[in-house]
């Protein structure tokens, strides 16, 4: 089989980017220079790759396909402010790769199968970008960058480090082959002072899987499912903090989520 054709694998997740007005917006959103260095997940074909080439910039491209590395990568893998890196971006040592670059960007169409889990890894590493500026599942984009009403796991996990955005859909027919659901495009930037220790992330990931253990229910009952605690302990705890566990847990912003963490570690 020709590498020039290359199909998209659906194992991968894989659904390339061909729009080129989508490829422009995404680049402009994410403000990049010629100064800057990119970290792109996934340059499948190479279309967004190219274009953050045209501002001059960096760019060091993970991809995990070796058929796409040996194939259309192949042809601008010559650029020198391009290194094409095989492998899998959740498992990749960023301090060797960007080890002279503390600063800079992460820019991808990140694959709907691994997206949350590449952003976790790469966002909560201890080499975070300053900026990322990434396309998802829609409902997963909205998801991160929900406000209180429809707060989530994801929301108050990334808000804690990162300031977030969501900028524009993108419809199924910008990408071969087109997918079955809308996509989103969405910008973290890492806040100054976060509002946890980084060393902290697994242990208040692990509070909010417990927190939203019920969803649907109220945040006392949820929460007390989910830790195995008395509702009354929960709703005590919470007064302490003027929060209203009356509330289903999607009701509360991320600075309350974290002044829940706080609280209920120090009772343990």
């Amino acid at each position: 089989m020709s590498h020039s054709i290359n199909p998209a694998k659906k194992s991968l997740g894989q659904h390339f980017l061909h729009d080129g007005k989508v490829l422009t917006k995404i680049v402009k959103t994410a403000k990049v220079t010629e100064t800057d260095h990119i970290l792109e997940i996934g340059p499948g074909k190479g279309h967004l790759t190219k274009k953050l080439l045209l501002q001059g910039c960096s760019v060091t491209a993970i991809e995990l396909d070796h058929d796409l590395i040996i194939g259309p990568l192949k042809d601008i893998a010559v650029n020198p402010k391009l290194e094409i890196v095989e492998g899998d971006a959740r498992k990749v040592n960023l301090k060797k790769l960007i080890a002279n670059t503390p600063y800079f960007k992460l820019v991808a169409n990140l694959p709907y199968n691994a997206g949350t889990n590449i952003l976790r890894s790469i966002l909560l590493s201890d080499l975070p970008p300053q900026l990322s500026v990434v396309m998802l599942q829609k409902e997963v984009a909205l998801n991160i960058t929900a406000f209180p009403g429809k707060s989530n796991i994801l929301s108050n996990l990334f808000q804690v480090y990162y300031d977030t955005n969501f900028h524009f859909n993108v419809q199924p027919t910008s990408f071969t082959p087109q997918p079955k659901v809308m996509s989103g495009v969405i910008s973290l930037a890492k806040k100054n002072i976060p509002l946890l220790p980084k060393c902290l992330h697994l242990d208040y990931f692990s509070f909010l899987t417990c927190g939203f253990a019920a969803p649907r229910k109220q945040l006392h009952n949820s929460l007390s499912q989910g830790l195995i605690i008395t509702i009354a302990e929960v709703k005590y705890l919470s007064s302490q903090l003027g929060i209203n566990s009356e509330l289903r847990p999607a009701a509360l912003g991320v600075d309350a989520w974290v002044a829940l963490f706080k609280k209920f570690r120090e009772q343990k």
